[in-house]
């Protein structure tokens, strides 16, 4: 592909010149074998509808929409909702159903409504402070360059390339996270060494294997200090209940504060590497260790975890909190109906089962091995994420010449000539 100006050919024109609000109202009652497409169905920056619900589970008047044309949530617009559905169905009255014409192909117009350029205007239009929405009536005159059909052909190719690229490594994802999650339910009942199980408080586990409370283990137990940290623009890191998924901390979105806050609230005990991070609440049993070289200090709902390296390997306490045994228990002793919560007293007293030093070293370096390619699974998929945007606002503004995917016409190809 070539760096150009914008091409000649293509001609600045406006949303509704080339798609119209399509308007048909139905009632679920009505249609009950019809599927039901509601913004929960919807992922961020993706044209692929990946799920949808049943004309059950809802009772007012909704949206009809048709194969082939393209679903936009209005909700929000910074949530960048929108796909290309190609079924027969009913809507959220909160999404805006688009019939193309037959000027514009409708899975490049998908791309052009992913656009930043398209996102900045609708968030621009949208009216409401706690639900903000935009409308038909504003994103209509929204104005893009519209290349001839061939080009637009080309390059819905191509995003759809990337895009399945990336779909593909999510699936090998969550394959993978499905086999750790086997494993570790398999080595949590049966260890590595082969030998008789026994039942226990928390189901079947090894002979050898026993159980101890948490706090038993643990040199320290510390809560966050119980009061919301003074934010800044940089600083000093704060982990927050949200900053930790599946075993790891998350810094997408980070939280700093200032050195000063900072002491006052480490004064109980600072943290270093290789303790354990722990969420009490909001959601409750996500567990990560601090990594190297990293200071930060506890927000709120959070608690760290000395351990006891005589008794316990870290990572494998890491383990042992997303094990089904030990979540299902923090579950049930947890309070709150909307929100659950764990309290300090029962974090301290949650039991564990432990083995030997030796076999959960073994256990930890299994487990380990599948965060490793699920790490590396994400990076690539993560690499295409940024393939994918860039390459989106390059092809939709005719910076990037589609010439060679025109006349190759192969799907295939598109990954390797980029």
């Amino acid at each position: 592909m070539d760096y150009v100006d914008t091409p000649s050919s293509w001609k600045m024109i406006s949303l509704d010149e080339v798609c119209e609000l399509r308007k048909e109202a139905i009632h679920p009652n009505k249609y009950p074998d019809l599927p039901y497409v509601g913004l929960e169905h919807i992922d961020s920056s993706n044209s692929i509808l990946k799920r949808s619900g049943s004309s059950f589970e809802v009772n007012s008047s909704k949206s009809k929409f048709h194969s082939g044309d393209i679903l936009y949530g209005k909700l929000r617009p910074y949530l960048d909702k929108s796909v290309l559905v190609d079924f027969d169905g009913m809507c959220s009255t909160d999404i805006l159903v688009l019939k193309t014409k037959e000027s514009i192909v409708p899975q490049f117009l998908v791309n052009i409504i992913h656009t930043s350029q398209f996102i900045n205007y609708a968030v621009n239009s949208s009216k409401g402070l706690n639900h903000p929405r935009t409308s038909w009536s504003s994103i209509s005159a929204f104005k893009f360059l519209l290349p001839p059909l061939p080009e637009q052909r080309a390059i819905a190719r191509a995003m759809r390339a990337v895009q399945a690229a990336r779909e593909a490594r999510l699936r090998e994802i969550a394959l993978e996270r499905e086999r750790k999650a086997a494993l570790m339910e398999h080595l949590f009942t049966h260890g590595t060494r082969g030998e008789p199980t026994k039942m226990t408080e928390i189901g079947e586990m090894p002979e050898s294997w026993s159980m101890i409370q948490l706090e038993e283990a643990c040199i320290k137990i510390v809560d966050c200090p119980h009061s919301t940290p003074h934010f800044s623009p940089a600083g000093v890191l704060v982990v927050r209940n949200f900053n930790i998924r599946n075993g790891r901390l998350d810094l997408k979105f980070p939280s700093y504060t200032t050195e000063e806050e900072y002491s006052e609230r480490v004064k109980r005990c600072e943290p270093t590497e290789g303790d354990v991070l722990f969420s009490r609440e909001a959601p409750v049993g996500e567990a990560c260790l601090v990594p190297p070289d990293v200071r930060l200090c506890l927000g709120q709902r959070m608690m760290l975890l000395r351990v006891d390296t005589s008794k316990l390997n870290r990572f494998f306490l890491v383990q042992v909190f997303y094990s089904n045994a030990i979540r299902s228990i923090m579950m049930a002793i947890s309070s709150g109906v909307t929100a659950k919560h764990l309290n300090v007293a029962d974090v301290k007293r949650l039991r564990i089962p432990f083995s030997s030093m030796e076999e959960q070293k073994q256990i930890s370096d299994i487990l380990s091995a599948c965060d490793s390619k699920i790490t590396a699974l994400e990076h690539e998929a993560s690499l295409h994420d940024e393939l994918f945007r860039a390459m989106l606002e390059e092809l939709m503004n005719g910076r990037l010449l589609t010439r060679y995917l025109i006349e190759s016409g192969s799907d295939s190809s598109v990954l390797n000539d980029i």
